[in-house]
Order: structure tokens, then C-alpha cells, then sequence
């Protein structure tokens, strides 16, 4: 008996090896996604087995070419997910009107036997990763297609066989109807035998086929018609008895009756067993909810009153059971998607059932169980769910966003960047069409760039319904994917239209959406075989559009001229954006780097790049013009300033194009290895530490008992948290030799790929019990997560005695990035974990897994192997060292399982060195006191005339009067302050602050309020010049950032300054992009006289500070209202030059930004202030 864990997916297509189909077609779509992934994995297996494998272009071609294959004689399965079903239903319809192919006799049964089409549907009845929500069950009926809904990943992959046997019987297309939570779930299944499938090729004779039953055309069709409703579809109900795949549980003789289908009914029975509702209770699961077997069911309803039905969505098997009843005289009282409350008054007694909208969650259906007890004057559910954790505030909301890398989001910047150009110099409002991608994102901030969507692949078509009654220019955003599904047909049709619109198609060589299926564009078939890579510019020139060209989104000053050319310009026009989608174009740079790593090598020069805090104003404007998740934040002396997350960033640029400020810095590093420079004190010693073995909190034996072990995993979509889940699963595998346990998990992706929320769900049982595929809350043994934000949304799922194991930062998503704070403080990690501390006591445990992983193994998503090593050793794991071993070996890949076991012990480590003294060990920090860096930094902006010692002095007694007047603000803070006032002029700035300063205190007795005061009224007696900045990207403190940063990766690095100084000359305004060198800035920060020769080029900037200083000190204090608000409107006039004119003519009335002749820095729309 051979048992493995298998995911939804592989489940279907085990099921499949197992049934025997000679071809698996379909095309991607989630919940269904991972299909073709499996099968192109395992391409020379199924070739050395004679299966084919094809992605159709469409559903509707899947659906067509499963048609052929069966007139061919052959088993075919067809996936794909609800949406495609409509796409699909034309080519399924005739398909199964028809009835080719060379049927055989069994010798046994004498019965006709017929090739089979099976039909994979999956639904997404929480519209997870589904434009509309959608019901195929109805479309299932409309289609004459008898369909089977497994409950538990077993009957996935076995009803598999079950369907196809039903359609070789009844020569009817079958379906199998799947939901998220068993497609994107798994578990621990017995492995059958895999079926042989015929490897020759067949050579037929046209003149025998039956054109009668193949040909569905009139006088055809009608003869079809009948067949179909007579004979055929009557097969169906005799083959689902014989099959036998109902069950009866519970009080056989009971008046009330439940009945249920598909992964609700883990769910429902799960409830019951709990309540001991068994007992009492009758409940029936039925396998197929259409068509329903008459000799199954009626006695069983015969017997009952009361029959409760429970179903996710609308109640298609209410009404099959109701018209059931009707047609046997059956008289009962029904409880669905209505209750009936007869105390009620009149026209009130009907109350909503069990929801149709959105999926039915354990809780949601324990809520409805505990209303219908009521109703039926039963005794209520006993088993009662734990207090849940709860933080006082709403978590911010991570929403999907665009890859790092994503050269969609090269477009969508120039999009929004036009926009804003076309209203303000024409008036003209530009319309985007949408359609169904990756892309389809760019709705969302920043961009909100997509304002309708059509169908797969009609966006051009829905906005020519639009266009021929608007003047608005408008833009269509299509993929390479959904141009050949149907996007050819909708440029086909602006052309036959005469239609003016710009077709922007994004070509990233793959179906990213899903998952990196191929596409026709693709070189290469899911087969492996190569093929030629089909040419979206010439096809579209073909079809007589317009105008049509091909760019490099990165090449974003050409694009943008092509861009506003075409969308001004009449006709049909089209844009190839190509680029490499960013995922797989890292994970083969990944790749490639592995063998020079494993070979001991170095890569020559490696390429980063970086923001300097120092220089950054905190505009915001990278992330409003690229929404990049390598974008966060960071904190200094003027609060959160941009940074480029290390562990994120791809180092693909484009964030450094938008050249709103001289803060980006590109970073080539000597040499580079990711771990062969560490030092002695500094390197792995984890993986020689002899560790002491964990004392088990939760045993298999434990569990065998009855005590459920479950685990919550959640994190960032790319950050390792399906590694976790797949480890966990594969642990499982044996369950050290008991076969009375089973295991469940269910990974909710979502749109997790683009930096959405993945969440996991694992649970090991009783195999006798019946568990729900996701955690009911307040159950959880554990919460994993290398996030803290993502871990603390999930802290509700924790049982009383469960215990959060948690990183203690987060990726600050942009729901955070683009808050500029003045409603209310921005939620800092800081706050985070003294808030769950508060809450779980010493259940909680917060750990430097991220910054660990990246400092010691190069990469931070082996963070999640760290997570596990801390839950292994803590006790918290039922596992031994030997079966996670063995779960890492089969579940990463072999180049990575050295890293993966290390950081499994480094988190090991961490439980028993404790968290601050494992920090120590291997984080290293930077040596000097920021104080002292600030006080070497002045002294160091000396020029040759001046003394050094003397501006030392200045800074001192600045810092101790500060440190006088402010003893709550942070002293680093405070040394930062001085420090810039006395590098930018000397003595003349920091005695006009100091006076200032004092008068501040009295105004501001709040220390809170202080704090952003002070760093605001700083900021108007300095001007991040070219002078300034020039300090400012040389200083002591950035080198000794740089060092600790980049010095243990390479040999040596070199720092490229992306800079772009402007100057009047003459009656001209100069802009130029410049990389200065070192000595260049040395020579310009002592340049101050060019600011009275250049005063004319920052006499704005001059002005909105002394407005705000006259705020500050003048106006503020007198007004009533939210002094906090009104202080960080103010401190929110920041960026440089066009960015900061643009914020201040936001706050004050009698103030507007010049106009930007000359000016290249782009002009954009932002959110606020």
C-alpha cells in the first residue's frame, strides 16, 4: 500500500494515469493552474507512455480537440477553470450531441464501450483568482454533461476513473467539479495502479464513420436530439447506481435528513460528528448532483420530514431534490438557501438559508447550524469556539501588486505619466480597456489604469461599444496569451470598424497569470517540443491595422514618445511592448548563478541597486510612478524615507528612471558570492552545533487519540510560504508507519504571485474523522509566517494553547506606502509586536529570520526553512529530525537543499541561543555611534579654509542644547539635525533654528507633536541643493551604510551616482543625467556661492519654506482642530524642485507650482498630501 501527498492538481492527473487518457488538454486557469505545470514536469514520462499533451490557444479549441481525439478512439481529459467553461460550452455541446469515434463491445458485459471525454472544471466559489462568480454546475446541465463532486482529495483522484467510466458507458461527456479548496488543497492519498494507453497510431477510412452521429448539422442535429434525451443520458443514472458512490451516515431511521455534496460535506459532517448530531440525524452525500438517481434517493427521502439541503452558491440541488420530490409524491418540509421561521409574522417567515454568494466556511456554516437548531427545536451546537485573538485596529491591506521586475509596470507608468500631460496641455481624458491578465492589476494604486473589463480578450471590442459614442482617446492593455486566445478577433474588428484605438500588447513570453504556461509566442510546446514563435507584429500588419511597432518597455523616454504619438493619432494602431516577464527571467538568472555558486566561482560584477536615505525627501514618487515591492521604507531623523529592499528588488532599474530625485544609486559589486566573504565571527556555525532534540508538545499518538494537529502558514506571495506548506505535506508522507492518520492541506493562493497573501492551511486526523480543508478559527496549533503583518492577520485561527512563530518585520505593502500618515500614525512593526505581545503573552515569538537568511545565505527566502527549524525545535512539529530531512530533500530543489537544511538548523539555533544573543552572532551592526559618524561628517565637509575642529564644536553644542530642550527625542535624531544645519552653512543656519527651536517646546507641549515640529521646522533652514547633496552622497555615515552592506559580498564595490543637476544659464534652465565621481562631489560641496549665482533655480523652494516655518511658529499653534494633521501636512511638502512646488500648492491657497518648461523630471499626479 503506497501512499503519497499530492495536491489538487496532481490528484487530477494521477487520477488520470491511473484511468488512462491518451491526451490532456484544457488551458490554464485558477483554480486549475499548476495543471499543465505538472504535466510539462513530467513530459518524457508521459512521452515514453504514448499520452499527448496539448494547451489549446482557447477552451473552446481544448474542447474541440477532445472532440477529435474521442472521433479518434482515444480517453481524453479536458481542464480547465469555470470561466473557460462558457468559452468551451459551444465546442462541449456539439462534441456531445455527437457521437463519433469506434465504439467497442466489452466481452464481458456485452455493453457498447466508447472513448471517453472527461472534463475538469474548477469553480471559485469565494472569487479568489475569478473576474465574475459562476456556478458550473448549471452549465454542466445545460450541456447534458452528468458531473461527479468529490469531497476528499482520495475520491478526487480515484472519481477520476469513475468519470471517464461513466462516459465510455454513456458516450456522454462527463465533468468533474472542483472548488479552490480541494484544487488548491491535497493530502495523503493511496497510489493505484497506472493504465496502460494504446502508443500506435491509427490509420482511418472516412467512409466508415457515422455521419449521422458526428456531423451536427440539419437533419442531423434533431436525430441527435432525440438520441440524447431517449437513450443516451438515460445510461447515465443506471451507470452512477452501479458505481455506487453515494454514502448514508448517521441515524438511519431519522426524520431529519442533511444532504450535501463536494467539500462542504467535509465540512457539514465535520460539524455534525462534533455535535453528535449523527445520532440523531440522518446524512446523505450524494456524488453527482445531476442527474440524481431515483432508486438512491427516494427511499431515503421517503423516510424523512425535514430535509435540510447544503450546497456552496446557488441551490441547483435544492431544485434537482425539489423536482425529484414532486415527481414521487413527496412531501417534506426543506431547509436551503431559505429557512422558514413560521413564528415570524407574516411575509417576514422567510429568512436567508445557507448563503448563495461567496463559498459557506466552517464558521459561516456552524452560524447556520446553530439558526436552524433553533428553528427545528433542537438543542443548539455544544462544541464552542474558543475566545479568538483580535488586535483593537485594522491590519492595512496587502493588496497584489505588480512582480519586481514586471515590465507591465513600464507601461502602466508611461500611462499614468500621459494621462496627466494630455488632461493638463489638451484636456483630453484618455480611457483604458482592460482585459484578463496579470495586468488586470493595474486598476489597483498607483496606476489605476484599467477602467472596465470584457471578456478574455474583448477589450477591444467592449471599448469600441464605448468609442462609437465618446471623443475620448482610448488604449487597450492585452497579453501575449489573451492575443491569441481571442484578442486577434477584437484587433479584427476595430480594423473592419474603422475604429481609433491603440492596442498596447504586453508580450512577457508567457501565461504569467497562471502560472508561466506557454503561449503560442513561446518557442517551445508543454510538450518540450520546439516550434516556431509565432509573430504578433506581422500578424497584426497582416490584418491591415493602422500603424504597428514593437518597443522595449525599459527604454521609457522612446516608448513614451511612441505612446503619445499613437494614442493622438487616428485608426487602428498597435504596441508590442517585449519583455521577458520578470519572474522567469530571475528565476533563470537564479539559475545560472546556482552553477557558478556550486562550482565555487564568482560572478565578475553584480549589480544592485539602492536608495540614499540621506538624499531622499520621502516624495514618494517611485512608488507612485512603479508601485515596485523592492520599494519600502526605512526611518530616519525626518521620519520614513524610501529604501530599496534588498531581499525583494530584481535590480531591474526602472525605478531609478523616473529621475524624480538624486537619491538612486547603482551599486556594482567585485566579485560576488553571496556567502564566501563572511568572516570567522560572522559565517554559519549552525550546521556543525550539536543540538539538543525537542520534547514533542503533540505526538502522532497524541493525534491518533483524537487531539488534532493543524498549522496555519501565511506570508507574502514569493517569500517561501508554499515551500513551508509543500515540506510540512511531505513530512506527512509516512506518518512514521500509521495509516490510521490522514493528512489534509490547503493552500489559498489567490492572487498571491503578485505580492498578494498566500495562507496555508495543514492538518493531521484521525482518518475516521472528517476535517474541513481550512483551519476553522481558534483551532491552530500554530501560526507560521516570515511576515509579521501577514502573520498577525491570522492570529484569530490560534487555539488557546497555539503558538505564532512570526519574523519581526514586515514587507511594507503599499496600502502602507502610500499613506502618508495624517489622518493617523502609519503602523510601524514596531507597534505590531508590542501589540501582539500584549495579546499572546509568551505565545508569541518574533525572530530576525528574514535579515538572517539574506545576511548568511544570500537569499531571504530561505527565511521559511529558518521558520520551520524554530517550530522543530520549540516542540511544536510531530515530525522527527529525520522525516524533515527527508521532506527537504523531496521538496526543494537539489542545488538548494544544503541552504534549506542550514537555515532548518539556523533556526534551531535561534530557539536555543535565544533571539538577541543568535542576533549578535550573525548580524553584525555598524561599529561607530551614528553620533560620532554625524560629528566625522562635519568635520569632513571642512573646506580648506576652514577648521574642522571648529565646525566639530559648533555640533556639539548644538547637539547638547538640543539634547537640553528635547530629552524625549531620540539623540540621533537630534545629532542628525545639527549635523545637517552646520554642513549646509554653518553657524548662520543652526542659530537661526536654535532661537526657533526654543519658542517650539512652549508651542508644542506634546512630545509627540515635538517630534514632528522639530524635524519639519529643520527642514525649512536648509535645501537639499546641488551643494548639499553632494555631502550628502559621500558622508562617513552613507560610507559606513555601504560597507556594512555590500563589503562582505565581493572583493570591492563601486557606487554609481544617477544624478541629474539643473542650472540656469543664461535665460535657459539646464537638465542634464550625470554620474559624478568622487572627487567631483568633494569639489561641489564647497561650492556654496554658486547658491547666490543660481538663486533664481530654488527661490520657490526658499519661499515654501519660509511659509511653513511661519505655519509652525505663527499659525498652527493658534488653531483649533487636529494639531497632528495640520503638522504633517506641512511635514509632507517634500521632493525635489517640480514634486515639492506641486505638494506645497495642495496646502497653501495663494500658491502655485511654476510652470515646468524645461523641465524633464516627469509631473505626475499623486495621492496625497
Amino acid at each position: 500500500m503506497t501512499y503519497k501527498i499530492l495536491n489538487g492538481n496532481e490528484l487530477i492527473i494521477q487520477g488520470g494515469l491511473e484511468a488512462g487518457f491518451s491526451l490532456y488538454t484544457g488551458y490554464p486557469g485558477s483554480p486549475l493552474a499548476d495543471y499543465f505545470n505538472i504535466l510539462h514536469a513530467r513530459k518524457d514520462e508521459l512521452h515514453d507512455k504514448g499520452i499527448r499533451v496539448a494547451l489549446g490557444n482557447t477552451e473552446a479549441n481544448a474542447a474541440a480537440m477532445a472532440g477529435g481525439a474521442k472521433q479518434a478512439g482515444r480517453n481524453v481529459m479536458v481542464g480547465m477553470k469555470s470561466m473557460g467553461l462558457h468559452v468551451a460550452s459551444d465546442a462541449l455541446s456539439v462534441g456531445n450531441f455527437a457521437n463519433g469515434g469506434m465504439p467497442t463491445i466489452d466481452p464481458v458485459t456485452g455493453e457498447t464501450v466508447y472513448s471517453g471525454v472527461v472534463v475538469v472544471v474548477g469553480d471559485d466559489p469565494w472569487s479568489m483568482s475569478t473576474s465574475t462568480a459562476a456556478d458550473s454546475r448549471y452549465l454542466f446541465k445545460h450541456l447534458h454533461m452528468p458531473f461527479l463532486e468529490p469531497s476528499t482529495p482520495q475520491e478526487l483522484k480515484d472519481w477520476i476513473a469513475h468519470a471517464l467510466t461513466l462516459s465510455q458507458r454513456s458516450s456522454l461527456y462527463t465533468g468533474v467539479l472542483v472548488t479552490t479548496f480541494i484544487a488548491e488543497g491535497g493530502g495523503r492519498v493511496q497510489i493505484g495502479d497506472e493504465a496502460l494507453v494504446p502508443q500506435e497510431r491509427t490509420d482511418f477510412d472516412p467512409s466508415t464513420f457515422n455521419l449521422s452521429e458526428s456531423v451536427m448539422v440539419p437533419p442531423n442535429s434533431l436525430g441527435a436530439d432525440q438520441r440524447m434525451i431517449r437513450q443516451r443520458f438515460p445510461k447515465v443514472k443506471k451507470l452512477l447506481k452501479e458505481l455506487a458512490l453515494d454514502r448514508q451516515l448517521g441515524f438511519a431511521d431519522a426524520k431529519i435528513g442533511f444532504i450535501s455534496s463536494g467539500v462542504v460535506y467535509e465540512s457539514l459532517k465535520q460539524i455534525m460528528e462534533e455535535e453528535q448530531y449523527l445520532d440523531e440525524f440522518s446524512l446523505y452525500k450524494v456524488a453527482a448532483s445531476y442527474p440524481l438517481v431515483d432508486e438512491l434517493l427516494v427511499p431515503w427521502l421517503s423516510k424523512l420530514e425535514t430535509l435540510v439541503v447544503v450546497e456552496e452558491k446557488r441551490g441547483f440541488l435544492e431544485n434537482e431534490l425539489l423536482h425529484l420530490c414532486q415527481e414521487h409524491d413527496i412531501k417534506l418540509k426543506l431547509f436551503g438557501k431559505d429557512f422558514l421561521d413560521p413564528s415570524l409574522p407574516e411575509g417576514e417567515q422567510i429568512l436567508e438559508g445557507f448563503p448563495a454568494d461567496g463559498g459557506i466556511s466552517y464558521e459561516i456554516l456552524r452560524s447556520k447550524m446553530n439558526q436552524l437548531m433553533g428553528l427545528l427545536h433542537r438543542h443548539p451546537c455544544q462544541h464552542k469556539t474558543p475566545e479568538l485573538i483580535r488586535l483593537d485596529n485594522p491590519l492595512p491591506m496587502r493588496l497584489p501588486t505588480f512582480c519586481p521586475g514586471c515590465p507591465h509596470r513600464e507601461t502602466l507608468s508611461l500611462l499614468k505619466e500621459l494621462r496627466k500631460v494630455f488632461k493638463e496641455e489638451e484636456g483630453i481624458n484618455l480611457i483604458s480597456h482592460g482585459d484578463v491578465g496579470c495586468y488586470s492589476l493595474s486598476f489597483l494604486e498607483p496606476f489605476k489604469e484599467m477602467h472596465d473589463i470584457s471578456a478574455m480578450g474583448q477589450g477591444g471590442a467592449f471599448g469600441a461599444g464605448m468609442d462609437l459614442f465618446s471623443n475620448n482617446p482610448s488604449v487597450v492593455l492585452m497579453g501575449d496569451s489573451t492575443f491569441f486566445h481571442s484578442g486577434l478577433s477584437a484587433i479584427s474588428n476595430s480594423v473592419q470598424l474603422g475604429h481609433n484605438i491603440t492596442y498596447i500588447v504586453l508580450d512577457n513570453d508567457f501565461t504569467a497569470m497562471t502560472g508561466h504556461q506557454m503561449s503560442p509566442s513561446t518557442g517551445q510546446s508543454v510538450e518540450g517540443r520546439k516550434r516556431p514563435e509565432q509573430d504578433m507584429l506581422n500578424l497584426v500588419r497582416g490584418m491591415g491595422v493602422d500603424e504597428a511597432v514593437e518597443v522595449n518597455p525599459s527604454d521609457r523616454y522612446f516608448y513614451r514618445n511612441v505612446l503619445k504619438h499613437y494614442v493622438k493619432k487616428s485608426g487602428t494602431k498597435v504596441i508590442v511592448s517585449n519583455k521577458e516577464c520578470g519572474l522567469t527571467f530571475a528565476a533563470s538568472q537564479k539559475a545560472r548563478d546556482r552553477k557558478i555558486f556550486g562550482a565555487g566561482e564568482t560572478k565578475p560584477v553584480q549589480t544592485f541597486f539602492q536608495i540614499n536615505t540621506s538624499a531622499c525627501e520621502d516624495c514618494r514618487m517611485c512608488v507612485e510612478m512603479t508601485g515596485c515591492p523592492g520599494l519600502s521604507q526605512t526611518e530616519d531623523a525626518y521620519g520614513p524615507k524610501m529604501f530599496i529592499d534588498p531581499q525583494i528588488c530584481v535590480s531591474d532599474g526602472y525605478c531609478s528612471k523616473i529621475l524624480a530625485c538624486p537619491s538612486f544609486e547603482k551599486v556594482e559589486v567585485i566579485n560576488y558570492h553571496p556567502t564566501r566573504y563572511q568572516t570567522a565571527e560572522q559565517g554559519l556555525k549552525a550546521a556543525s552545533a550539536s543540538l539538543p532534540e525537542p520534547e514533542r508538545v503533540k505526538s502522532f499518538d497524541d493525534i491518533l487519540q483524537g487531539s488534532d494537529w493543524r498549522v496555519v502558514v501565511t506570508g507574502v506571495g514569493g517569500s517561501g510560504v508554499t515551500t513551508i506548506s509543500r515540506v510540512l505535506a511531505e513530512a506527512g508522507e509516512e506518518m512514521n508507519g500509521i495509516d490510521d492518520l490522514d493528512f489534509k492541506f490547503m493552500d489559498q493562493k489567490g492572487l498571491a504571485q503578485r505580492n498578494g497573501r498566500v495562507t496555508g492551511h495543514l492538518s493531521i486526523f484521525n482518518r475516521n474523522k472528517s476535517a474541513s480543508a481550512i483551519t476553522p478559527l481558534g483551532t491552530a496549533d500554530l501560526v507560521l509566517s516570515p511576515d509579521l503583518l501577514d502573520g498577525s492577520a491570522a492570529v484569530g485561527f490560534l487555539a488557546p494553547y497555539g503558538q505564532a512563530l512570526l519574523d519581526e518585520e514586515f514587507q511594507i505593502p503599499l496600502s502602507i506606502l502610500l499613506n502618508y500618515g495624517e489622518e493617523q500614525e502609519v503602523l510601524k512593526s514596531a507597534k505590531l509586536r508590542e501589540q501582539l505581545a500584549d495579546k499572546l503573552k509568551e505565545r508569541a515569538f518574533f525572530s530576525p529570520m528574514k535579515a538572517v537568511s539574506h545576511r548568511q545565505l544570500g537569499k531571504s527566502v530561505y527565511a521559511s526553512a529558518i521558520l520551520l527549524g524554530i517550530a522543530y525545535q520549540k516542540g511544536m512539529l510531530p515530525f522527527t529530525e529525520a522525516n524533515m530531512e527527508g521532506a527537504f530533500r523531496r521538496s526543494v530543489p537539489k542545488a538548494e537543499f544544503d541552504n534549506n537544511w542550514r537555515a532548518f538548523t539556523l533556526g534551531r539555533e535561534m530557539v536555543v541561543m535565544g533571539v538577541e544573543a543568535f542576533r549578535n552572532q550573525y548580524l553584525p551592526q555598524i561599529e561607530n555611534s551614528l553620533i560620532s559618524l554625524f560629528r566625522q561628517s562635519v568635520q569632513e565637509s571642512a573646506a580648506v579654509w576652514e577648521s574642522s575642529d571648529r565646525l566639530a564644536q559648533l555640533f556639539d553644542q548644538g547637539l547638547k542644547e538640543l539634547q537640553v530642550l528635547f530629552p524625549e527625542i531620540d539623540h540621533n535624531h537630534l545629532a542628525h539635525y545639527v549635523h545637517d544645519l552646520v554642513v549646509y552653512d554653518r553657524n548662520q543656519a543652526l542659530t537661526g533654528f536654535m532661537a526657533d527651536a526654543k519658542g517650539l517646546k512652549s508651542l508644542y507641549p506634546d512630545p509627540s507633536l515635538q517630534k514632528i515640529a522639530l524635524r519639519a521646522l529643520c527642514k525649512t533652514y536648509w535645501i537639499k541643493d546641488e551643494v548639499f547633496v553632494a555631502h550628502l552622497m559621500i558622508s562617513p555615515l552613507k560610507e559606513a551604510q555601504d560597507q556594512q552592506a555590500y563589503q562582505h559580498l565581493g572583493t570591492d564595490y563601486r557606487i554609481i551616482h544617477l544624478n541629474r543637476p539643473e542650472f540656469d544659464l543664461m535665460d535657459r534652465r539646464i537638465a542634464f543625467e550625470f554620474s559624478p565621481k568622487k572627487w567631483m562631489l568633494k569639489q561641489m560641496r564647497h561650492q556654496r556661492w554658486l547658491r547666490k549665482a543660481q538663486a533664481k533655480v530654488h527661490a520657490q523652494e526658499h519661499e515654501i519654506a519660509l511659509k511653513i516655518r511661519h505655519e509652525l511658529l505663527n499659525a498652527i499653534p493658534k488653531q483649533e482642530g487636529d494639531k497632528r494633521q495640520q503638522l504633517m501636512r506641512l511635514d509632507n511638502i517634500k521632493g525635489y524642485r517640480q514634486v515639492r512646488y506641486e505638494k506645497a500648492a495642495k496646502v497653501f491657497d495663494n500658491m502655485q507650482p511654476p510652470a515646468s518648461t524645461g523641465q524633464q523630471i516627469p509631473v505626475v499626479q499623486v495621492h496625497q498630501p
